[in-house]
């Protein structure tokens, strides 16, 4: 009896069916808002929904891309950046996230390409210039590390506007606070590399006050060494 009353009611109900790819946004947005609070599995499961739904959305298979990879599932995390790619050759996000998987696996080259072109796309987000900077630290290039690491704290704005704008800026903005505290931290190692001890100094107590690990022992051996000089 319920049942027939139910459809009954939906039957008399004169709101317009939702389409697939109406029905997928808001599958998509359950799962941006579960992203949000931190609770990937439930969060990957909605993403999924919104794709069996529609898999159009290049953003979609970015976004469970980046909970794969926290969860571990770095062959699945490659596969959606793979198809967000597909789907849109300009996905920033997945054009970094699939850098950052090939520098995880020290395909350097590779993850330079997709760092280059994430940078190509949008000059003004922060991951890439970060990304690169380690793959040059990587390889003893301090110099090209330098100018890469030094553009991060010139994008706070930028990165602001962008997560306020995609409504994770609760979510995501730490993370830029995060990668500018370490390029502060590599920054001040790479200028001792090369012997540049003042901005060594300046550089890796900015990191310091961030609680960067490894920033105080880093300052401390040069402070010392001026001593003893």
């Amino acid at each position: 009896m319920m049942l027939f009353v139910l459809l009954s009611a939906s039957k008399c109900d004169n709101k317009p069916t939702k389409s697939a790819k109406e029905e997928a946004a808001e599958l998509y947005e359950k799962g941006l808002l579960l992203h949000n609070r931190g609770d990937l599995n439930n969060a990957l499961k909605y993403y999924t929904f919104s794709i069996d739904k529609d898999s159009s959305i290049s953003l979609v298979f970015t976004n469970r891309g980046g909970i794969k990879f926290e969860l571990g599932d770095t062959t699945g995390a490659h596969c959606d950046y793979s198809k967000a790619l597909k789907i849109d050759s300009l996905d920033v996000i997945a054009l970094n996230n699939m850098g950052s998987l090939y520098g995880e696996k020290k395909e350097y080259d590779n993850a330079k390409l997709f760092f280059l072109k994430a940078i190509k796309v949008d000059s003004l987000y922060a991951n890439p210039y970060y990304s690169l900077g380690l793959v040059f630290y990587e390889a003893y290039q301090y110099n090209e590390a330098i100018t890469y690491f030094s553009v991060v704290e010139k994008l706070e704005k930028s990165m602001e506007s962008r997560y306020l704008s995609n409504g994770l800026y609760e979510y995501m903005m730490p993370g830029y606070y995060d990668i500018r505290a370490f390029s502060y931290y590599f920054l001040g190692l790479c200028y001792k590399r090369i012997g540049n001890m003042e901005k060594a100094v300046n550089y890796l107590k900015l990191a310091e006050e961030e609680n960067v690990i490894g920033a105080a022992d880093s300052l401390k051996t040069i402070t010392q060494k001026q001593v003893v000089e």
